[in-house]
């Protein structure tokens, strides 16, 4: 019984120390404290003078009239901008404050996380926010990461919605703007407002409200951040460099697609009509005839065309005709000779240069909205529609005449393109007794380029047609034009000209002709404006035939190298000369004795 009295003791003590933590405890609690809260809107600043989001309101709710300082202090506790100095407020009241991120010097202070202090110095106390105001300049990254689809044709009678999306900051309303890259400059035809899902719609329609017209579009999204920073996406305007694949729109209301390799005669040939499916009208002919071999209507899609079993060598065309738009496809098909008599006899082959018009075909491959060629990108397909849906470029003032020519004259050939030589179909050079290359061949692919260049040296005879032709190459990777090499002084023979330009036109002037194929001939044949000057000859090559537009200026060249011979007549108006309105004489008579030279072994 004695020992219960120390312990009743102790627990009389605790219950009193307890009671009185509590009556502490309850006494604290009705206590108000001077700061009911802190106040900061927006909370995200970018004091870069924009106006936008350059301040924010900041302050604090007083709970009774109280003296003082109120101040922006930094994640060291370090006092920056004092915006109140021991200022005596009213109580119950929310007081406000602008703060343009910038110290109590005038300098905007660093991007990064800012507190506010109120400091009541009379009695000693300080209290600093949880609740902070961030400061940043730095620019968000955004950049467009798709548009779907690719291909649209806004006349289908289809509602067009092309979905737009990109990286960055999530807006409400970020604004897009659509550019016309194809026609020009690139210039803006539209814009209109996104979503806040990171992305919008396009309607398919420019600013008149019209429907888009057959191009390339591309895009730019403005997007700002919580601080108010804005990016342009690309900056300042779209353009090939920067452009990215998937991120344009192509308006295409008609397509056609085929082989620009040779094809045999009797073969069904595979072209691609497009986009989407709608009735169209085909019709195939060859070049320089007017009867149309055959017609009939099919649907977009797969076309499947059959050439004649007997059809005679050269370039028939496929001309496609849908909703009041036309597409014509060349085939270079490989045939029968214009007679009995020239089956058994050596023939030349007539290459045409597929991989030039490929490489200077201006057509959105990629869909970056920026039209690709050898010239702007690091590879391209090596067969894709023509975008402007006619014959390449330079055909008709280039290839036609001399094929044509060719035709009237009942001169054989074999026909092929540079990119079958690369892939090794249909004749080859190694057994002709000589190749013409019927117009500017502006890149080679390289396979060819070295066999050509061995076959000369064995005796291979070779006529180029058209200018600054085999200065540049390029590779064919699996269906793709790649690398292309920049454009060489020499020709692939060492040969370096000179181009130029005479108003008015003039004729050449024969100077010199161990060949004989000046002979006969006015010695002043033709009528040119562009001439391409022979500035020095390969190393090893002797000098045969030659015609200039000043003495001792050789355009139009023959010479012999190692066992071979080669011809460049030194225009690229030569074919042209070649058709029938033309009414020229020497120049025909000039290209039958080149055709007759190459012919013979």
């Amino acid at each position: 019984m004695q020992s219960s009295s120390p312990v009743r003791a102790v627990f009389a003590l605790l219950v009193l120390a307890t009671v009185g933590a509590f009556v502490m405890t309850q006494s604290l609690k009705q206590e108000v404290p001077v700061v009911l809260r802190f106040a900061t809107s927006p909370q995200d600043i970018s004091p870069n003078g924009d106006r936008v989001r350059d301040r924010t309101r900041i302050g604090f709710d007083l709970s009774e009239p109280a003296e003082v300082s109120f101040s922006i202090i930094d994640g060291e506790g370090n006092e920056l901008r004092r915006l109140v100095d021991d200022r005596p407020l009213a109580g119950d009241t929310r007081h406000r404050f602008a703060w343009d991120g910038r110290d109590d010097d005038g300098n905007t202070v660093p991007d990064g996380a800012y507190r506010m202090r109120v400091i009541r110095r009379k009695e000693g106390r300080v209290l600093d926010s949880i609740k902070k105001v961030r400061v940043d300049t730095v620019a968000p990254k955004v950049r467009l990461t798709r548009a779907t689809p690719g291909v649209i044709d806004p006349s289908s009678g289809k509602p067009v919605r092309v979905r737009l999306r990109y990286e960055g900051p999530r807006n409400s309303h970020p604004e897009f703007r659509v550019f016309r890259t194809d026609d020009g400059p690139a210039r803006v035809v539209r814009r209109f407002r996104g979503d806040r899902s990171l992305g919008g719609f396009w309607n398919g329609r420019v600013i008149s409200g019209r429907l888009a017209v057959d191009g390339d579009y591309a895009f730019q999204v403005r997007v700002r951040d919580l601080a108010g920073n804005e990016t342009l996406a690309p900056d300042p305007a779209p353009s090939a460099r920067k452009a990215r694949p998937r991120t344009g729109v192509a308006v295409r209301r008609l397509t056609l697609k085929g082989p620009l390799g040779v094809v045999a005669a009797g073969s069904l040939v595979r072209l691609r009509v497009g986009p989407g499916e709608r009735r169209l009208k085909f019709a195939l002919s060859r070049l320089g005839s007017r009867r149309t071999i055959r017609r009939d209507r099919r649907r977009a899609g797969t076309l499947r065309v059959r050439i004649p079993r007997r059809a005679r060598t050269g370039v028939y065309l496929v001309r496609v005709r849908a909703r009041g738009r036309r597409a014509v496809w060349p085939l270079a098909v490989a045939g029968l000779p214009p007679s009995r008599r020239a089956l058994r006899r050596p023939r030349p082959v007539v290459v045409l240069p597929a991989v030039t018009w490929q490489g200077l075909n201006a057509f959105d491959s990629d869909l970056d909205g920026f039209a690709d060629t050898l010239a702007t990108a690091r590879s391209i397909p090596a067969e894709r529609p023509f975008q402007n849906r006619s014959v390449p470029v330079r055909f008709n003032s280039e290839i036609s005449p001399l094929l044509r020519f060719l035709d009237r004259q009942r001169l054989a050939y074999d026909l092929t393109t540079d990119l079958s030589l690369a892939r090794r179909e249909g004749p080859s050079l190694a057994n002709a007794p000589g190749v013409a290359f019927a117009g500017t061949t502006e890149w080679l692919p390289r396979r060819v380029r070295d066999g050509l260049r061995e076959e000369v040296e064995r005796g291979l005879r070779v006529v180029s047609f058209g200018g600054e032709s085999l200065k540049r190459t390029v590779a064919l990777v699996r269906g793709r034009l790649a690398n292309p090499s920049s454009e060489r002084a020499d020709d692939l023979f060492g040969e370096r000209t000179r181009s130029f330009r005479t108003d008015p036109p003039a004729p050449l002037h024969a100077q010199r002709d161990d060949l004989g194929l000046l002979k006969g001939v006015d010695p002043f044949f033709g009528e040119f404006s562009v001439f391409e000057r022979s500035e020095r000859l390969p190393a090893t090559a002797k000098l045969l035939t030659s015609a200039g537009r000043e003495e001792g200026e050789p355009a139009f060249v023959a010479y012999r190298l190692g066992k071979g011979t080669v011809i460049r007549p030194g225009t690229p108006q030569w074919t042209r000369e070649l058709a029938e309105r033309r009414l020229s004489v020497e120049v025909p008579d000039i290209t039958e004795r080149i055709w007759r030279f190459i012919s013979r072994r």
